[in-house]
């Protein structure tokens, strides 16, 4: 008989859904009685053992990155405070806000949004042949020698 799934397909869409929106795994399913959403090692167990979870729960993370990218510029683009010394703090939390940010989003999603490695394979790089040849020493062309 086969076993029930940990997580409904129902509900593991929405998690998936809600992880594209830039919520964490932990916040959604928080395991707290009466929750729609299973424990969030619950649904890490589900992806873990079916391919198609990793394979959706991927996609999502992958969305969850580009939503976080909006937010670094959201965080830097705000206006600063008009005071020099409160200007200069709120800077440099911003700058850890979004270097953390920035860190998970190459962590999330390292080869883009399709998170595919042909995507990258072929960005700004050029492919061809580099031949190099070292000479014995010795003047190629006697008239250039003297």
């Amino acid at each position: 008989m086969p076993r029930k799934p940990r997580v409904s397909k129902e509900q593991f869409t929405k998690i998936c859904e809600r992880i594209a929106d830039g919520e964490p795994l932990t916040r959604i399913a928080d395991g707290q009685p009466g929750s729609e959403f299973p424990h969030w090692r619950t649904v890490l167990r589900h992806v873990q053992d079916s391919d198609e979870a990793h394979t959706e729960y991927r996609k999502a993370r992958a969305l969850q990155a580009e939503v976080l990218r909006d937010q670094i510029l959201e965080i830097v683009e705000r206006p600063l405070p008009d005071d020099p010394k409160l200007a200069m703090a709120e800077v440099n939390r911003r700058r850890l806000e979004a270097d953390q940010k920035d860190k998970y989003v190459r962590q999330l999603a390292p080869l883009g949004i399709r998170n595919k490695a042909e995507d990258q394979a072929n960005a700004g790089q050029v492919s061809g042949t580099i031949t190099l040849k070292w000479d014995d020493g010795k003047p190629a062309n006697k008239e250039k020698a003297k």
